[in-house]
């Protein structure tokens, strides 16, 4: 019996997925409104099993405030507006500056920073941007991604099951 040969996804059901050649260092991403609202927190709270009685009720920044990891997910809606990757998460930093609470809109942004070879797989690294109202920094993250857990001489053919769900809110 042979043993099947790995390869990469070459796209999923979002569609073609972007290559390694294709990301732009210093790319602008763009940005985008989000309106941070009561089901969101309540969301983020279910997905991390995580209840406080700041998360739900008063607080020492005047009401119920969002977990500190929302912050997780828009700098993944912002890469996804411009770039189709998957793969696994490498490293993941954030700076908290301000509570979220709900009926705040915040905008979003960011940028390509760097993008690199390591242990013959290939990494992106992206920087996010959150601001107020009053353009005030809320949070910022930078995450590598590694783009494929496959090793980048492995032929890019396969087709994935699973692109992800599109951000509906922007």
């Amino acid at each position: 019996m042979t043993k099947p040969s790995k390869v990469r996804m070459a796209e999923d059901a979002t569609g073609k997925r972007t290559t390694y050649e294709e990301i732009e260092v210093g790319k602008d991403l763009g940005s985008f409104e989000w309106t941070v609202t009561e089901a969101d927190i309540e969301r983020q709270c279910v997905l991390d099993e995580h209840w406080h009685e700041w998360f739900v009720s008063d607080s020492p920044w005047g009401g119920a405030v969002a977990p500190p990891q929302i912050q997780s997910r828009p700098p993944r809606w912002l890469l996804g507006r411009t770039y189709n990757i998957r793969g696994v998460s490498y490293k993941h930093d954030f700076e908290y500056l301000k509570a979220i609470k709900a009926g705040q809109t915040l905008t979003i942004s960011g940028k390509i920073s760097d993008k690199y070879v390591k242990r013959n797989r290939e990494f992106m690294r992206w920087d996010t941007f959150a601001h107020d109202e009053d353009g005030e920094l809320v949070f910022s993250a930078s995450r590598v991604q590694c783009m494929d857990i496959i090793e980048r001489d492995a032929p890019r053919e396969g087709v994935g099951v699973d692109g992800g769900p599109k951000p509906e809110r922007i």
